[in-house]
């Protein structure tokens, strides 16, 4: 008898009964939720390697919808790699009362459960914040090939693709405050996604990883076996994705660069970055660029599973680069979108190249309904000719997105490629005077002369005539339109212009000057 009372007063004194839950306070709607938690004292190179730890989150919202989120090793909670700091991130979609409970293999991190209460997301909310989570709506029923905020419009991505090492050591980009300003300078003029390296260890910069140790080698011993993450360093990328956040402008993260170094823990990997930024409302995943130099597609199709298991928000994910339709990537359910290269770099000119983009965007469509699955994004990358509007203009109007991807040097500011991002964001401001999102490719409308269109029969109508001149169009019946023009020269505050009106029917329209244009055809209320 005394025995036993003595072994219940031991194990509770070692292993101490959970308190109550604790009250974590107020978050708005799809803000960040932060919560810290004392673990065990720890150096971040010591042993035992804290980031072994495993810790994970339960998250229950109000309508009884479970998440498991990953959790991290925060070192002091201050960018400092050595302390006690643990953390999770996470982004309600509920209002209401929510509730946690921790899991971990280590007893101090163990089952603390806790609550929280989750209000609407407040009016002074900007950008991302205020739309919410950025998601794959699409499916074989409703045939939208376009993201979607939840709170929010769909998305109709002008991206930056260069430099691909934003996070890395190149001059105009090697602090936070510059890239925060590059940042402000593409939101300015409509860019709205950013191709941003996670690791390129071995790949074309070889300057941009998330482990410890300041040259590849030590990064690389870091990286496999037993990681170790830099928490200085994930932080400052954290502080720059939020700021992305505000400004409206994607983190579109490609997690591996061609040929760079592929022996890391790919699953503890993938942790860290869900772990850190997966709370953000808009983000999208690449499996990498140029898959092929290191895998066949079916390994990079299991890792974005891996990821997708990982993810409790299901950010959309893509694979770099399957250029020409393909069924099986069609046919994987844990892919979003495309990520396309259209030849070298500098390798192509010439209108029927730019134009071809406006054909590779149809086949891929056609192909996800001829198998019955839900329409892909037909998303470009590295689209060529690089600098020639025309390209994207012909993606748009085939129903797919643009990410520009521009000509060396890198290592210049962004308005070194000024033009191109005027004339990307004016091509966005266009696209988004229509229904984009319900309009399908039509080419077959335009019966006479030279352009492509994307339409939603009878209600919107979008041409670009990538030469000017004339064009018939075949508009339904019985209504009258609206007609205007855009310039293609115009930037993200552009303007229609040589506005008209019309009947339906068969109807000849003339671009106000040589060069291209873009028409624009809606039904008057």
């Amino acid at each position: 008898m005394r025995l036993a009372l003595t072994l219940t007063i031991l194990l509770t004194v070692c292993f101490p009964a959970r308190v109550s839950a604790d009250d974590r306070g107020q978050f708005a709607r799809w803000s960040k939720i932060e919560l810290s938690f004392a673990g065990p004292d720890s150096q971040g190179r010591g042993e035992p390697n804290p980031f072994s730890v495993q810790f994970d989150v339960q998250f229950i919202s109000p309508g009884g919808v479970q998440f498991q989120v990953p959790g991290f090793y925060d070192g002091d909670g201050q960018r400092g790699l050595n302390g006690d700091v643990w953390k999770v991130r996470f982004s309600a979609d509920e209002l209401g009362a929510w509730e946690f409970k921790t899991n971990s293999d280590n007893r101090i991190l163990d089952e603390i459960t806790g609550r929280f209460v989750v209000t609407k997301t407040p009016d002074t909310a900007h950008g991302f914040w205020k739309w919410g989570r950025l998601d794959s709506v699409g499916t074989a029923e409703n045939r939208i090939r376009y993201l979607k905020f939840r709170d929010g419009p769909y998305f109709l991505k002008a991206g930056c693709d260069d430099p691909e090492n934003f996070l890395g050591r190149y001059e105009h980009y090697n602090t936070l405050a510059k890239r925060k300003a590059a940042v402000d300078y593409l939101a300015q003029r409509g860019i709205n996604s950013c191709y941003i390296m996670t690791h390129n260890i071995g790949g074309d910069d070889k300057d941009v990883w998330p482990w410890l140790g300041r040259t590849q080698q030590k990064a690389m011993s870091n990286g496999a076996g037993d990681p170790r993450f830099d928490v200085a360093k994930l932080d400052e990328w954290r502080e720059l994705f939020e700021h992305m956040q505000t400004r409206g402008v994607v983190p579109y993260l490609v997690l591996e660069d061609d040929s760079a170094w592929k022996d890391y823990d790919h699953d503890r990997y993938y942790r860290e970055i869900i772990a850190r930024f997966g709370y953000l409302p808009a983000l999208m995943f690449n499996c990498g660029e140029e898959h092929n130099e290191n895998y066949r597609l079916r390994q990079a199709l299991q890792f974005m599973s891996q990821l997708q298991q990982i993810d409790p928000y299901d950010h959309p994910r893509g694979i770099h680069n399957i250029n020409r339709p393909n069924v099986d990537y069609v046919d994987a359910s844990q892919i979003d979108f495309t990520s396309i290269q259209t030849g070298s770099p500098g390798s192509r000119s010439g209108l029927s190249a730019a134009m071809e983009h406006n054909q590779i965007a149809l086949d891929w469509i056609s192909l996800c309904q001829k198998r019955g699955r839900r329409v892909l994004v037909a998303n470009f990358d590295e689209g060529r000719p690089e600098h020639d509007r025309r390209a994207w203009w012909g993606a748009y109007v085939g129903g797919g997105v643009w990410e520009a991807h521009v000509l060396p040097e890198y290592d210049r500011p962004m308005s070194a490629w000024e033009t191109i991002w005027n004339e990307l964001g004016g091509a966005r401001a266009f696209m988004e005077t229509l229904p984009f999102a319900q309009m399908h490719p039509q080419n077959n409308l335009v019966t006479e002369g030279q352009a492509v269109c994307l339409a939603r029969i009878g209600e919107a109508y979008a041409c670009y005539l990538p030469v000017g001149g004339r064009i018939q169009v075949q508009l339904a019946a019985g209504a009258d339109y609206d007609v205007a023009w855009w310039n293609p020269g115009n930037d993200f505050h552009g303007s229609l212009t040589t506005k008209s009106t019309c009947r339906g029917g068969t109807q000849w329209f003339e671009a106000p000057t040589s060069g291209d244009w873009a028409l624009r055809i809606v039904k008057r209320n």
